[in-house]
């Protein structure tokens, strides 16, 4: 029996990832650490990325960017405009038509009729019509995501199949001379002279606006409407879980990254031992990207972190010197770990850490309580270890790792360990579950304090 594929568990995800997008849960770090290397720390890049991804071959139906991109060049030396007569003084010739009435009203003024002097009207064309606003934002927002979030991918496009749309020459395209759509894009979006004349820095384009571009005449502008319209959408997290699955499938996931999904398999499923829950809105969502969720539960304060050490958590273990005896692991680790940081300083001009032990959970949920004086303090930690693997080692490796966790979590204000030394490791202030993936096999159960390993597909009944 082969380890879950990754299409199984996007699967299993693809509905989880649209429904908890939309109640305002935060993918960040999960999304972080599938693709470090560009830079995609947050949601909204994620979706930014998508959207430019989109393309109606895939589909067979609605129009997608990478399509939009194939007919740009052509399309756009139809740009439409609009004319509107312009009047003008000229002295001894005469361009466009003469404004008979304007020519004599401007000699009269001046007290000399017989002066060459003619007021002519001439067209004057007018780009910042609405359609025309609405395609170069469009283009301004997908030139943007394209030469800013994608940078390094285009540069080092290997092992990103899903850019192929961007990055490989159409010698048979529009474009000159086998250019890139990212090329192509590039040099229509800077030099295009049409273009450069519309003028979107300060247009307010409303949905009304663009609705009424989507019944242009002309489809190079319906399509850039049903496309700016999306975008828009996708900002406001306006996505299904065929979508979402999209999303995971082509844009979250790096080459060997599968385990991200598997984690995050995970995480949906601690979410749902919640039910009917609403989730608080995370402004600040940029300076702390590991919170997933925050909600509050029957007077009680839930926060749900992705690997990293929580809202209030510390995983780290130093000696301490005054505590340690004379001789024994202890002092002798003290030592090692001294002489590494003088000997790190002095050969290789850094520092290094004096910690025993620390670590980052791969999940961890902490939940609070109201204190006498009114203050939410901590109550409760519950810590998930996330192994994707079949091998029976590796998980006994993961249950170790697991009760180190639940036996050396401090609360960051107090210092103090959350578990007390007459409850350490019997499931009281913290629990543990060792999430992994199908054994082929039962495993025991859960033993006397509460410590459990579940399998994929189970879910837990509840967490705290």
């Amino acid at each position: 029996m082969g380890k879950t594929t990754e299409e199984a568990l996007l699967d299993a995800i693809a509905p989880d990832f649209h429904t908890y997008l939309r109640k305002g849960v935060r993918l960040d770090r999960v999304i972080d650490s599938a693709h470090s290397e560009l830079n995609v720390d947050d949601i909204e890049t994620l979706l930014r990325i998508h959207f430019v991804l989109t393309d109606a071959e895939d589909d067979g139906g609605t129009v997608g960017v990478l399509d939009f991109m194939r007919q740009l060049e052509s399309r756009i030396r139809r740009m439409k405009t609009t004319t509107s007569p312009r009047s003008f003084e000229h002295r001894g010739e005469i361009r466009g038509q003469i404004d008979w009435q304007g020519t004599v009203k401007t000699r009269a003024r001046a007290g000399r009729l017989e002066e060459p002097v003619f007021v002519c009207t001439q067209p004057e064309e007018h780009y910042n019509i609405d359609e025309n606003l609405v395609l170069k934002r469009l283009l301004t927002v997908i030139h943007d995501i394209v030469t800013n979030d994608l940078a390094y991918a285009l540069e080092n496009p290997a092992g990103y199949d899903w850019l192929d749309g961007w990055v490989t020459s159409d010698a048979g395209g529009d474009g000159n001379g086998g250019e890139s759509a990212a090329e192509m894009l590039d040099r229509v979006y800077e030099q295009n002279i049409y273009l450069q004349r519309v003028n979107v820095a300060d247009a307010e384009i409303t949905d009304r606006t663009i609705e009424s571009v989507k019944r242009s005449r002309s489809r190079f502008y319906q399509d850039a409407a049903v496309l700016l319209d999306r975008y828009r959408q996708l900002m406001n997290y306006e996505l299904d879980s065929v979508e979402a699955r999209d999303i995971l499938d082509h844009t979250l996931i790096a080459p060997d990254k599968t385990d991200t999904l598997f984690e995050l398999y995970w995480v949906f499923r601690v979410l749902a031992a919640y039910e009917d829950v609403e989730y608080r809105v995370l402004t600040d969502a940029r300076d702390s990207p590991s919170t997933i969720a925050t909600w509050e539960q029957d007077g009680s304060r839930f926060v749900l972190s992705h690997d990293a050490t929580g809202d209030s958590l510390t995983f780290n273990e130093s000696a301490g010197s005054d505590a340690i005896e004379p001789d024994g692991y202890l002092y002798r680790m003290n030592e090692v770990l001294s002489r590494w940081q003088s000997l790190s300083q002095e050969f290789l001009g850094r520092g290094g850490s004096d910690s025993l032990w620390g670590g980052r959970p791969d999940i961890v949920l902490e939940r609070y309580d109201t204190s006498d004086v009114g203050e939410w303090e901590l109550a409760q930690v519950f810590v998930g270890e996330v192994k994707y693997t079949q091998n029976i080692d590796y998980v006994a490796t993961g249950l170790r790792e697991l009760l180190e966790y639940m036996a050396f979590v401090k609360d960051a204000t107090t210092k103090e360990y959350v578990e007390t030394v007459d409850d350490l490791l019997e499931s009281v202030a913290v629990k543990g579950l060792l999430f992994v993936d199908d054994l082929g096999r039962e495993i025991g159960g859960v033993d006397n304090e509460g410590v459990e390993i579940l399998q994929y597909p189970e879910s837990p009944d509840s967490v705290l």
